[in-house]
């Protein structure tokens, strides 16, 4: 298994680990039920690809809706989301490094 299989797995152990039963239950639930509607993550409901009147969406509106969405995060969320992106660039870089080493 690669490295970065192994981190995800890791991650969503640790997640699944640190819920409360009825969390668990609620994260099976969905599991075997996915929604059919998108899942935005947007505080008012919207996609990031349309306006509320249905035209597409502006660079500004994007950027309006995502700083809405951070800023509903937790500062224990947003540090989630940096480690995890932290942990898979330096496994990008290893794998870089490992490639280019392979063939010497």
């Amino acid at each position: 298994m690669g490295k970065m299989k192994e981190i995800f797995t890791q991650q969503m152990e640790d997640e699944i680990v640190g819920m409360s039963n009825a969390e668990y239950q609620d994260w099976l639930r969905a599991q075997e039920n996915p929604p059919t509607q998108e899942i935005t993550g947007i505080p008012n409901g919207n996609t990031m690809s349309d306006t509320d009147d249905g035209e597409p969406a502006t660079q500004e509106d994007k950027e309006t809706e995502h700083d809405a969405w951070w800023n509903s995060l937790t500062d224990e969320q947003k540090q989630q989301l940096y480690d995890g992106q932290e942990a898979v660039f330096e496994l990008s870089i290893e794998e870089m490094n490992h490639d280019l080493s392979f063939g010497k």
